[in-house]
């Protein structure tokens, strides 16, 4: 895009099932992703090579309600009322644009992001959950919220993560603020909600697997005291499936972010 011409710079809000998807980030060629996905119906609609820049990189099987990407645009024609629309019709029946709206042009979806929301939906039950199949994580042993929800409270505060990080990540710093680490039953459900300023990779599905073996009994809540001062993956618990795991919402102005109010 040549920055002389006049552009507008598009913030878009999507939610998607992501059960049929190699993650949100554009792969190789015949790799099905969200991202290459959006970026072939925006190309359709707005009629010039683009880029989706997106808040966060979902790993396959990862779903989102609230993921936020910009676009830079230089097509002045298309009206924002109409374009959420185009866009929809072009993109498969799970992927869907909840809203376009005019950004900055210095918005940067990742970079000018304050913290994300992320939640993770288990069901607690004998009977495997079929119409909710990759949507949750089926549990069919007893947990006890009260022991994972003492456990979570652990985890809020400015930490170290590298303990419940993948062996992957290779940031330069793992440290990272939870502002709130909340576990709720919803009838056969336990949801656990997670706020803070950034996310390692993996971190809040090895965080769940983790508050899982405290809710069976396996380890005390204050097993999580020792992965955060061991900053060893190998104390953390396994790493939760992808299917329960939705990134629901990301802040873009401090005083929106749950735990600071």
């Amino acid at each position: 895009m040549n920055d002389s011409e006049p552009s507008r710079n598009l913030k878009l809000v999507i939610s998607y099932d992501g059960r049929r998807y190699h993650g949100w980030q554009r792969q190789l060629a015949g790799i099905d992703t969200v991202q290459e996905r959006i970026e072939q119906a925006a190309m359709r609609v707005l009629r010039h090579p683009l880029n989706v820049h997106g808040a966060g990189r979902t790993d396959a099987g990862v779903h989102a309600e609230g993921q936020v990407a910009n676009i830079h645009t230089t097509n002045l024609n298309v009206p924002l009322r109409g374009m959420r629309m185009a866009f929809n019709s072009r993109l498969p029946s799970d992927i869907v644009i909840r809203s376009i709206t005019l950004a900055a042009e210095d918005f940067d979806a990742s970079r000018s992001a304050v913290g994300k929301t992320y939640r993770y939906r288990i069901c607690v039950s004998p009977q495997r959950p079929a119409e909710q199949a990759q949507r949750v994580w089926w549990y069919f042993r007893p947990i006890d919220a009260d022991r994972m929800r003492d456990a979570a409270e652990r985890l809020i505060g400015r930490h170290d993560f590298r303990g419940f990080a993948s062996s992957a990540e290779d940031r330069e710093t793992t440290v990272r603020t939870i502002f709130r680490c909340d576990v709720s039953e919803q009838g056969e459900e336990i949801h656990v909600a997670v706020t803070g300023d950034g996310f390692l990779y993996n971190m809040v599905r090895n965080i769940v697997g983790t508050l899982v073996e405290i809710g069976r009994g396996h380890w005390p809540a204050d097993r999580i005291d020792t992965i955060l001062e061991s900053r060893d993956r190998r104390d953390a618990g396994p790493t939760a499936p992808p299917d329960g795991l939705s990134m629901m919402c990301v802040y873009y102005d401090l005083a929106d972010l749950p735990g600071l109010r």
